[in-house]
């Protein structure tokens, strides 16, 4: 009799530890799905206006260490009847269920060509996990859009932002002339003509302000120098350097015919920072430094032609 009490005590104690194993086996494949890195897509809207834009978001998540991961290649999304004319990127973390979620988004802003069906095809992203050293890629699915007849741009919209900044002009002139003309003159004071800085100067004195390189922050400092010289590119020459590509916006120098240097060294400058942008990794201080310095000599050649040309115009007025 005890032989098959001691028998039912050893098969009770079997099964439990067996379903204990289970257990603890089926919280450890769990933890490892969670840990996975997932990509996903998504549009703000299914059917955008010819004369509209419309906003594409890859985001790549997981949960975990937020450097587990390395992006080793990252391509621009392949697209039907739209076109590119903006990016930017973002990583974010947060605590879910405390443990740390990562996302990295990668946005796009798409313009479509003509009317009709556009497409967004797959967008291939290939990593490298750091924990295992094994590479893996991911591939999103294939999105449609409509693109419809464009609408008509409101008059009112157009018109008035217009209407009020020459208002606006009208009183700041009125308020200069008062101040020069009336005040300065009652008090016998000589009107001495306002030195408008070069716009080079103005530039030039924010880039010192840009990189801190006591304590750079290799992530972004690249794309805030790429950043900064499209805005200086923008307002000198009048390029839309804002919104077009890197590729798009030397070939719109190259057909204007501008100086081969300066398009030598935007290429340079905008090249590298997109390549760092879009792979997700940190360019060294050396790279750095190299792009700030390519910035800076740019400016300070355009500053000494531009100071040369203003002395030559102050010497034919006199």
């Amino acid at each position: 009799m005890k032989g098959k009490f001691y028998s039912v005590l050893l098969i009770l104690f079997l099964i439990f530890a067996t379903g204990l194993r289970a257990q603890n086996s089926a919280k450890n494949d769990s933890t490892v799905l969670k840990s996975q890195i997932k990509i996903a897509t998504e549009i703000d809207k299914k059917q955008v206006p010819l004369n509209r834009t419309v906003l594409l978001r890859v985001t790549l998540s997981w949960l975990g260490d937020p450097d587990r991961y390395e992006i080793t290649d990252f391509e621009n999304p392949a697209l039907t009847n739209f076109d590119i004319v903006g990016t930017a990127t973002a990583n974010k973390t947060e605590v879910v269920g405390g443990q740390t979620l990562t996302r990295r988004e990668y946005e796009f802003t798409l313009k479509p060509r003509e009317l009709g069906m556009g497409y967004v095809e797959g967008v291939m992203v290939k990593y490298k996990d750091r924990s295992t050293g094994q590479e893996g890629s991911l591939i999103t699915n294939r999105i449609g859009i409509k693109v419809t007849d464009a609408i008509p741009e409101s008059q009112a919209a157009t018109h008035w932002p217009g209407t009020i900044l020459v208002i606006a002009l009208i009183i700041i002139a009125a308020g200069i002339i008062w101040f020069f003309f009336v005040y300065r003159k009652s008090r016998g004071k000589p009107i001495q003509p306002e030195i408008v800085p070069l716009i080079e100067e103005t530039y030039l004195s924010r880039l010192k302000e840009l990189i801190d390189f006591t304590n750079p922050d290799l992530k972004n400092d690249f794309g805030r120098l790429g950043k900064f010289l499209r805005g200086y590119l923008a307002e000198k020459f009048d390029l839309p350097a804002k919104q077009a590509t890197t590729a798009e916006l030397v070939q719109e120098m190259k057909n204007r015919k501008m100086d081969e240097q300066l398009i030598s060294r935007t290429n340079e400058v905008l090249g590298v920072a997109d390549a760092i942008m879009f792979s997700g990794g940190e360019g060294s201080r050396e790279e750095l430094e190299k792009v700030y310095g390519s910035v800076e000599a740019l400016l300070e050649r355009h500053l000494l032609e531009a100071q040369s040309a203003r002395k030559t115009e102050e010497q034919e007025k006199e």
